[in-house]
């Protein structure tokens, strides 16, 4: 595989990154702020739909903004990418994450007084921004938010591979996913661990690895995957 003929934003240490931050923020908000997701909207979709069952339409409130949140986020991730904003925006991909990065700062510094739904609403919003500039892996289309498709990808890829012997590419996405997987989950427990530890300073964890995934997306690192290009 030549390295240096990829986009960065589409190599395997910037989407483990990307998704390892996002096991963290859903596990943040979920147990630090009521129990919602900040990613996982199939899962704020189901709590909202039973909180209405149940009658408790001011419960469902919580569950509902997020989502709404997450798909303007999209609209806006999506208008980055089309005209007259793609020509004012050299990499919709490096804003879309500069924006998350910028927002959870914010979170860091936020009051407590500060209501739980805003501060998850925004994570939403800034999360659907990286889910929509972050699709490809590789050539694979992958979510850097969310692990359901990406668990079913390397489910997939597995039989591909051992059960059906489809060889090497089959080998190579196998491992791929299961990477994306096992950093959801671990993100996921250090996000945990880390919020009812730390509480609302948990929060500088993601920052820290969103940070260096858009150090790895800038011009610079062409010079570094240069390095491993085999034609050279």
């Amino acid at each position: 595989m030549l390295l240096a003929g990829i986009k960065p934003e589409r190599t395997l240490p910037v989407a483990a990154l990307l998704i390892t931050a996002a096991g963290m923020l859903d596990a943040f908000t979920y147990v630090g702020y009521d129990g919602v997701f900040a990613n996982a909207m199939t899962g704020n979709i189901v709590l909202l739909v039973v909180r209405l069952a149940k009658g408790e339409i001011p419960g469902s409130l919580p569950f509902a903004a997020p989502i709404i949140a997450y798909l303007c986020g999209v609209a806006v991730a999506h208008a980055f990418k089309e005209n007259p904003l793609r020509r004012l925006i050299p990499s919709p991909a490096r804003l879309s994450l500069g924006l998350e990065i910028v927002f959870l700062i914010v979170v860091a510094f936020l009051p407590k007084s500060v209501p739980n739904m805003l501060v998850v609403t925004g994570i939403a919003f800034v999360a659907a921004l990286q889910a929509t500039a972050f699709t490809r892996l590789d050539e694979f289309a992958y979510t850097s938010v969310t692990t359901s498709s990406n668990l079913r990808r390397f489910a997939g890829a597995t039989m591909a591979w051992l059960a059906f012997g489809k060889g090497r590419e089959s080998r190579r996405e196998a491992l791929f996913f299961l990477c994306l997987c096992v950093c959801f989950i671990g993100g996921a427990l250090l996000g945990a661990i880390s919020t009812l530890a730390f509480g609302h300073a948990a929060v500088w964890g993601p920052v820290a690895l969103l940070s260096i995934a858009l150090g790895l997306c800038l011009p610079w690192t062409k010079a570094i995957r240069e390095i491993f290009d085999e034609d050279k």
